[in-house]
């Protein structure tokens, strides 16, 4: 018998402690369910010292400490454990335990169980069990460090006292058969112990990360990303923002750059059913069914995919919203034939939308060739027929994007593209952010911000008064008063000017943080 295993022995006879966890019987034996998968079926008895070891670990008794060569120190505070841990050298896979004499028999337990969060590949049952165990009690509100007393009485909970028994058996048994590659050396005074692990010089291993791995950071994923990932598999998103933050923009560049048809609709109060479906109107050559954007996106989706837009979708009426829930709801292959839709019409896919022609007919297209975007400006600064979307219509809605301000790297393009000089977009676009840092600021609040058609706007008056001869920061000044003024400024109700508190924080502020900078330069 190794010390590796005489430790093990030690820790199966050792008795329950204040550090060990409570609900267990002496001598209790392991469910068939809860041993581990070495044992082959052998009985195996819960261990109170492989038990105290864990209890050491997760109730932040322990500390890591780690040097250059990547061995590892342990520091149990409250039971006067050390214990350096020397991985394995090139061509070697036997780790040592290095500890000093007074260290008791919990060390080689709790330095393997340190070895399984760091290294699983050294002790990977032992890892993935211990995974397992901290997972559950995680379900259960625990987090490192886990208060000692509501963690000793955990095991009152079944599946929590399995889990344990699972960890101490598969510890034991991963440890005793693969004794021969782990050694103990216990030393009085190891130049290991006191210099090379001096912990006021080694940098500390954050156990509450490993017990607890943060979450993989999330990759940079803009609503364009988000938007093209649909329209692979088809479905619906609802774009929700203000005015001028490219809503629509980004639902056309979407449909060009995947190839997609692209079908718009307008929203507006007048809109009918018939003029969303289609309907039969006098022509030259007499009445004649004339396709409405739904029922041509349906045509249209039947051959290729393609991407619906329907744009301001609040000013419908609510009664004509109720022709899109029907349109949305997909059914599969053998429902659309149960029906009476042929089997020509049902190519391309298991799952198809239908839409009912007044005639009685249907429409029918792949799931996967439509992609449906609606949007929308919420808010009480925007006029629109229905004040909300219904759940019947929110519950058909894969993705909801919302949309703060415009991207910057789109709006700086697109401004270029307009002003076709570099400095006018600059400065247009620092103006714009003027006005937005304006509705945080305390004092005089203006109405709203520049959105990306009033900046337009006003580099086009910018253009013209650089044309006539003005210079730039006059001609900032002059159209940002005209142009800007009008549309962020809130009016007085009694006269219906603008207020001027607002209009003087706006051009000091344009002043001091754009125009000044222009003037000098």
């Amino acid at each position: 018998m190794n010390r590796i295993e005489e430790h093990l022995q030690l820790a199966a006879r050792a008795n329950s402690t204040p550090n060990s966890f409570a609900h267990f019987d002496a001598n209790e034996e392991i469910p068939s369910q809860a041993r581990a998968t070495r044992r082959h079926g052998d009985i195996s008895y819960y261990s109170h010292g492989l038990g105290e070891a864990v209890f050491l670990l997760l109730s932040g008794d322990t500390q890591l400490f780690a040097s250059r060569q990547g061995n590892l120190r342990l520091h149990a505070r409250t039971s006067d454990i050390q214990v350096a841990v020397r991985g394995p050298g090139p061509g070697c896979v036997i780790t040592t335990y290095v500890m000093a004499v007074k260290v008791n028999f919990r060390a080689t337990p709790l330095g393997a169980l340190a070895e399984a969060l760091l290294f699983p590949d050294r002790l990977p049952e032992t890892a993935r069990a211990l995974k397992t165990f901290i997972q559950i009690l995680k379900r259960q509100g625990l987090s490192y460090p886990m208060p000692a007393q509501t963690l000793r009485q955990s095991t009152g909970v079944k599946n929590i006292k399995l889990a344990l028994m699972t960890l101490t058996d598969t510890l034991d048994a991963e440890m005793r058969e693969r004794s021969a590659s782990f050694s103990l050396d216990i030393q009085d005074c190891d130049p290991a112990l006191e210099t090379e692990f001096d912990t006021r010089t080694l940098p500390q291993i954050n156990l509450a990360t490993l017990i607890h791995p943060p979450l993989r950071a999330r990759s940079q994923t803009t609503h364009r990303d988000r938007l093209t990932r649909l329209t692979r598999r088809g479905g619906v998103a609802l774009l929700v923002g203000p005015p001028g933050t490219f809503k629509t923009e980004t639902s056309k560049q979407v449909a060009v750059e995947q190839g997609l048809h692209l079908v718009i609709a307008k929203g507006s109060p007048g809109v009918e059913d018939r003029d969303f479906i289609g309907a039969v109107y006098p022509t030259a050559a007499g009445p004649a069914w004339v396709d409405g954007p739904i029922s041509r996106a349906f045509l249209l989706a039947a051959k290729k995919p393609t991407l619906l837009l329907i744009d301001e979708v609040l000013r419908y009426l609510p009664e004509t919203l109720n022709v899109l829930i029907g349109a949305l709801d997909a059914i599969s292959t053998a429902e659309a034939l149960a029906v009476g839709i042929p089997q020509e019409m049902l190519s391309g896919g298991e799952r198809h939308y239908l839409l009912p022609l007044p005639n009685g007919e249907h429409l029918a297209c792949p799931v996967q060739n439509l992609t449906w975007v609606m949007t929308t400006n919420l808010g009480q600064d925007h006029l629109q027929t229905a004040d909300r979307l219904d759940g019947a219509l929110l519950s058909r809605i894969d993705l909801t994007l919302e949309y703060r301000e415009a991207d910057e790297r789109t709006a700086r393009a697109l401004y270029l593209q307009v002003a076709g000089d570099e400095r006018i977009a600059d400065v247009a676009f620092e103006t714009e952010l003027v006005t937005r840092q304006a509705l945080s600021t305390p004092g005089a609040l203006p109405l709203r911000a520049l959105d990306a058609r009033k900046t337009i706007a006003l580099i086009k008056e910018v253009r013209t008064l650089v044309e006539d001869g003005e210079e730039l920061a006059v001609a900032f000044m002059e159209a940002f008063e005209t142009v800007a003024l009008p549309y962020c400024c809130p009016r007085d109700p009694q006269t219906g000017t603008l207020e001027e508190a607002v209009k003087e924080a706006l051009l000091g502020a344009l002043r001091e943080q754009v125009l000044d900078d222009l003037q000098a330069a």
